[in-house]
C-alpha cells in the first residue's frame, strides 16, 4: 500500500513537473531570459561593437515574419504617419507619384493642397526634393521627405514638361484630408453611382450625405457602391454603412480569437435609412478588409449583387499595443465571420475551403476572398495595366495644351483609334512598358555574349520580334485601351471629377451593374439559389 502511494506521489510529482515546463508564462519568461543572454553577451564579448538597436529591429522581423504579414512592429515615426493615414488626413503638399524610366511623375494633385496653389499640374516631374535628386530615391523615400509636421517646408524642383522649363519651389506641409468619397452621380435609368476610396473617419456619414444628394435629384431604381481599388480602414465605419441598407438587429459580423475578450458580435444599431433599394457593389483584387466586410455581409444576407474581380482576402483583426519609447505593435488578435459564418481571410492553397449559405440557400465559399455574384474580368488584365499607365499618362500630359479644358465631351466620347494607336508606337523607345521576363533574360544574355557579334546579333533580332508582337498584342487590345487612356485624358482635362465623369460614362463595368439595376428580374434571379 506504501509502495502505491509513493508511485501516485511520484507520477503526481511529474506530471505537475511536465506541467510546469509547458506553462506559457513559464515558456514566455525562458525565452526572453535567453533573447536577454545573447544580447549580453554580444554586447561584452563580441569581437566589434554591435549595433544592438539594429540586431533587435531585424531580430523582432524576423521573429514576426512567421506569422501573418499584418503583424508588424512599428518605429515611433510610422507610428505617427500610421495614425494619420488611418484618420483620413496627413500633413503634405498633396503630391501623388508614380515612377516612369527613371523619372517620377506627378499622377495626382489633391485638391487644395500646397501643390496645387504652387501650380503644379499632373504630369510634372519631380526633379529633387531635399537636395536629393528624386529619380535615385524610392517612392518610399520620397513620400517620406514630403510628409512632415504641419507648417514645415520642404524644396522641391519641378519639370514641366510642356514647356521643358523647371522650377523651384518651397512647399509649406499642411494637414490633408483625403476624400473617402470623392464621387457621386446619377446614370440614365435613375441609377445612383457612389466610389468609396476608403473606410477613413465619418466616411460613413459622407455616403449618407451623397445618398440623400443623389435621392433629392430623382427617385433612385438602385445603388451601386464602387469599392474597386479599396483597401479597408475602420471597422466601425464599415458597420455603419451597413447599417444604413440593414434592419435593427441584425448580425452583421463576427470576430472570433484565442482571448475572450477578441469574440464579439455586432448587430445593426438603428433603423436602416435604405432598407428595400437594390444595390449593386463593385470589387476587385484590391478591394480588401472592410470593404470585404461591406461587400461579404451585403451578400450572405442576400441584399446586394456582388459584382467584379474576387477580392484580396483579408479577413485578420489586428490591435495596436504600445511598446516602449512611442513604438507600437499591431497585432494580429482574430478574424472577421460574415453572417453565414464563412471567414474572409485568404488561405494558403491546398486547403480544402468550407461552403456556407446565404440567407436565400445560395452557396459562398469561404477562404478565398469575396467571390462576386458575377464575375466580371478586367477589360485589361491588370498588369498591362500597371505597366502602361504611367507612359501614356505622362505622353498626354505633354500634349496637355491640345486637350480641351472643362470639355464635357470628355467624359463622354472615347478617343480615337488613331490617337491610342499613336500612343501604343510611343512605347516602342520604352521597352519596359511591354517587356516581360523573356526579354529580361535576353537582355542578360545580350550582355554576357557581347564580345561575340554573330550571337549578340541574333539576341537584338530576337528582341526587335518580341517587341513587335508585345505591340501587336496591345494592338488587338485597342478597345479596352481607349477606355483607359479616355480616363486619363479626362482627368487631365477637367481634374477627378472629369476623371470620374468618364468613368461613370464608359467603365464596362459600371455599365452592366446599370444594367443589372434595371433589370428587377435578373437582379431577383442572381440572388436566388
Amino acid at each position: 500500500m506504501r509502495k502505491v502511494s509513493r508511485l501516485t506521489l511520484l507520477l503526481l510529482l511529474l506530471g505537475s513537473i511536465t506541467l510546469y515546463w509547458q506553462d506559457p508564462l513559464y515558456k514566455l519568461g525562458r525565452n526572453i531570459e535567453i533573447f536577454g543572454r545573447v544580447l549580453q553577451e554580444l554586447t561584452l564579448n563580441y569581437v566589434d561593437s554591435p549595433d544592438l538597436d539594429k540586431l533587435t529591429t531585424r531580430a523582432v522581423d524576423a521573429m514576426l515574419a512567421e506569422l501573418d504579414p499584418y503583424t508588424n512592429f512599428y518605429s515611433a515615426a510610422e507610428v505617427t504617419q500610421a495614425q494619420l493615414e488611418q484618420s483620413g488626413q496627413y500633413a503634405g503638399v498633396g503630391l501623388v507619384l508614380l515612377p516612369l524610366e527613371g523619372k517620377v511623375v506627378c499622377r495626382r494633385i489633391l485638391p487644395g493642397s500646397p501643390a496645387e496653389k504652387a501650380g503644379i499640374q499632373p504630369g510634372d516631374l519631380l526633379v529633387e526634393i531635399a537636395g536629393r535628386p528624386a529619380p535615385q530615391l524610392t517612392l518610399e523615400q520620397i513620400q517620406q521627405l514630403l510628409r512632415g509636421a504641419p507648417k514645415t517646408t520642404v524644396q522641391v524642383k519641378i519639370l514641366h514638361p510642356t514647356t521643358r522649363t523647371t522650377q523651384e519651389i518651397t512647399l509649406t506641409r499642411t494637414e490633408l484630408e483625403m476624400e473617402a468619397v470623392p464621387y457621386a452621380a446619377v446614370l440614365p435609368g435613375q441609377v445612383g453611382y457612389i466610389v468609396l476610396t476608403q473606410f477613413s473617419r465619418d466616411c460613413a456619414q459622407a455616403l449618407r450625405q451623397r445618398l440623400i444628394q443623389l435621392k433629392s435629384q430623382t427617385p433612385l431604381k438602385g445603388l451601386i457602391i464602387d469599392l474597386r481599388g479599396n483597401p479597408g480602414g475602420l471597422m466601425n465605419e464599415a458597420l455603419d454603412i451597413l447599417n444604413f441598407f440593414l434592419p435593427k438587429g441584425e448580425l452583421l459580423l463576427e470576430t472570433r480569437g484565442r482571448m475572450p475578450e477578441t469574440n464579439q458580435k455586432y448587430y445593426a444599431q438603428m433603423h436602416p435609412f435604405e432598407p428595400t433599394l437594390p444595390i449593386v457593389v463593385l470589387i476587385d483584387e484590391r478591394s480588401a478588409s472592410a470593404s470585404e466586410i461591406v461587400a461579404g455581409t451585403l451578400q450572405d444576407l442576400d441584399r446586394a449583387v456582388v459584382m467584379g474581380r474576387r477580392s484580396f482576402g483579408k479577413g485578420l483583426v489586428q490591435v495596436v499595443r504600445p511598446l516602449v519609447e512611442n513604438t507600437q505593435m499591431k497585432i494580429t488578435v482574430s478574424r472577421y465571420y460574415t453572417p453565414s459564418g464563412r471567414c474572409i481571410q485568404l488561405t494558403q492553397p491546398g486547403g480544402a475551403p468550407r461552403t456556407f449559405r446565404t440567407r436565400n440557400g445560395r452557396l459562398v465559399r469561404e477562404g478565398s476572398g469575396i467571390t462576386p455574384d458575377i464575375e466580371y474580368p478586367a477589360a485589361l488584365p491588370i498588369e498591362v495595366t500597371e505597366r502602361v499607365e504611367p507612359y501614356f499618362f505622362y505622353f498626354l500630359a505633354q500634349q496637355r495644351d491640345k486637350i480641351p479644358r472643362d470639355s464635357v465631351s470628355l467624359t463622354i466620347e472615347l478617343p480615337s483609334v488613331n490617337m491610342v494607336e499613336g500612343l501604343i508606337d510611343s512605347l516602342r523607345n520604352y521597352p519596359a512598358a511591354y517587356a516581360q521576363t523573356a526579354e529580361k533574360r535576353l537582355l542578360e544574355i545580350k550582355n554576357e555574349v557581347g564580345s561575340v557579334p554573330e550571337v549578340k546579333a541574333k539576341v537584338e533580332e530576337t528582341l526587335s520580334a518580341f517587341a513587335e508582337y508585345r505591340l501587336g498584342e496591345l494592338r488587338r487590345q485597342r478597345e479596352a485601351l481607349r477606355v483607359l487612356v479616355g480616363q486619363l485624358r479626362a482627368y487631365h482635362g477637367r481634374g477627378l471629377t472629369g476623371e470620374y465623369d468618364f468613368i461613370a460614362a464608359r467603365d464596362p463595368l459600371v455599365q452592366e451593374a446599370r444594367q443589372v439595376l434595371l433589370d428587377p428580374m435578373r437582379y431577383e434571379k442572381v440572388l436566388r439559389p
